[in-house]
């Protein structure tokens, strides 16, 4: 349930996303419904919520990825899908003692989660956690500087009402920050490129728009924004530290009937061997995305 609107400024307290999961089966196979890209984040397994604890944790690496925020001093910030908070927490201390943030997210231990570190951190009284979707966004119109969402739109229901509201919400000169994949632009070796497409086929079950990377500047136009920047950037992986992605679209591609295990499994299998004869590479690319109202 969402919380009513607040003053922006009041204080309140390997990625391994496993397709096999406790959920309804038929003869033995997993039965999602339409709702699976959404149900996977409310209901997280414990073994999977600790998982997370250490994959989101904050990368000085990542900044980069946050320049087009221009998130300074003083300003009311909103993270949509914070996870367990690791961003919305450095945040906070960017923004100071002036600024405030408010952490959102759909999963209810994330939530809590983003809480515990923040007052682990020595910023609880600047950063509010709320667990909410994207649907309606608990503040009065134009009360945040700024929004940022990372890998979160890919999941919504709704891209176009969702960034409709982060219009609303941004003050006149806000920005809306956006950081998505685009799952089909995806490249690995050395992997046959008909065998990777049918993983990710697959596992795009898990996200509502798993091309939502390149759709982001039309949508953005479409709603009304300006000004809007887009940035592609990558860092590719030769060593192994997207693997866990990898494990991830892995577990989500075995829940559908596109792909067998054993297809699966060799891929993995073709992945090892090339890391261990250091021929292996793999580009996920980011959309950073930002835009004026």
């Amino acid at each position: 349930m969402l919380a009513d609107p607040v003053d922006p400024k009041l204080p309140k307290t390997p990625i391994f996303v496993t397709a096999r999961r406790r959920n309804t089966t038929q003869g033995g196979r997993l039965v999602s419904g339409n709702s699976f890209h959404k149900e996977h984040w409310i209901n997280i397994e414990p073994e999977r919520l600790d998982r997370y604890q250490r994959m989101f944790q904050w990368n000085p690496a990542s900044s980069v990825l946050y320049q087009l925020a221009d998130i300074g001093h003083g300003h009311v910030v909103a993270e949509l899908g914070c996870g367990p908070g690791y961003t919305a927490v450095e945040i906070a201390k960017w923004v100071g003692a002036d600024g405030h943030v408010h952490a959102l997210d759909i999963n209810s231990d994330f939530v809590a989660q983003a809480r515990r570190n923040a007052e682990a951190a020595g910023v609880g009284d600047r950063l509010t956690a709320h667990c909410c979707d994207s649907s309606k966004l608990p503040f009065a119109d134009e009360s945040i500087d700024r929004l940022t969402a990372r890998n979160t739109l890919i999941y919504v229901d709704d891209p176009e009402a969702t960034l409709r509201e982060c219009r609303r919400v941004l003050r006149p000169h806000g920005k809306l920050h956006a950081i998505e994949g685009d799952w089909p632009m995806m490249v690995i070796e050395p992997v046959p490129a008909a065998d990777w497409s049918a993983l990710v086929i697959a596992a795009s079950r898990a996200c509502r728009t798993p091309d939502i990377g390149r759709k982001l500047y039309p949508l953005l136009r479409q709603v009304g924004f300006s000004s809007i920047e887009v940035q592609l950037i990558t860092r590719p992986d030769t060593e192994g530290r997207l693997l866990p992605m990898i494990e991830s679209l892995a577990d989500f591609a075995r829940g559908s009937d596109k792909i067998s295990d054993v297809e699966i499994d060799d891929i993995l299998r073709k992945i090892e061997q090339a890391r261990a004869v250091r021929s292996y590479l793999f580009l996920a690319p980011q959309f950073v995305v930002a835009a004026v109202p």
